[in-house]
């Protein structure tokens, strides 16, 4: 059963979303949070989304999350918002209700692209984008140098993560820890390592 559909599922994607945000226009350092299990009644979210013609929302497992974005109208926004909150009762089966809500995430899908950057200020600090997926052996210690080098790499204020993004049949994304918590929020050559091979996993169709 989705999302725990084998046993090569990603542990971080197979629990219960812990934290949920909302974001307009992209600006994560604004986000509106919520616990999981208390989310916000349908007249908070209209006052929150008030009219707007684009959201995006992200559901955290611990440190890792999924987050999914909707452009349209207002009528089209708000029921993608309610979509999004009606599948937090599912629980443990967040994306198996998710998907029966949107259409998305689906099974076997390869991303379109991957980012590293940093959680809750990926626009402000600049994303660290990847289009070759997935690097080679020589071509990881480049990536890492160049990472280490970029703004997202330099940036100690910000826990990191590497998004795996997919255009359709929405915008939506997986995000995987690529820093330490507790830490100095550098990224970690071993954890970037790990995701690497997450992609190749995901590849085959066995992400989820």
């Amino acid at each position: 059963m989705y999302p725990s559909a084998t046993s090569d599922s990603l542990p971080q994607f197979m629990s219960a979303p812990t934290m949920c945000q909302f974001a307009k226009d992209g600006l994560w350092e604004q986000a509106w949070s919520f616990p999981s299990d208390r989310p916000p009644s349908l007249p908070e979210l209209d006052g929150y989304l008030a009219h707007r013609t684009e959201v995006a929302f992200e559901a955290f497992f611990g440190p890792a999350f999924f987050g999914v974005r909707l452009s349209g109208t207002t009528s089209e926004v708000k029921a993608f918002g309610i979509k999004c909150l009606n599948a937090l009762s599912a629980q443990s089966w967040f994306f198996d209700a998710l998907r029966r809500e949107i259409g998305c995430p689906g099974l076997g899908q390869k991303p379109d692209f991957a980012e590293i950057g940093c959680v809750n200020a990926w626009r402000s600090i600049g994303a660290f984008r990847m289009t070759e997926l997935p690097p080679t052996v020589s071509e990881f210690e480049l990536l890492w140098s160049l990472v280490c080098d970029s703004p997202v790499g330099r940036d100690t204020d910000h826990a990191k993560a590497i998004e795996f993004a997919f255009k359709h049949p929405i915008e939506h994304w997986f995000g995987i820890p690529i820093s330490v918590e507790g830490g100095p929020n550098l990224v970690s050559k071993t954890l970037l390592a790990s995701a690497d091979q997450a992609l190749i996993r995901w590849r085959h169709g066995r992400f989820l």
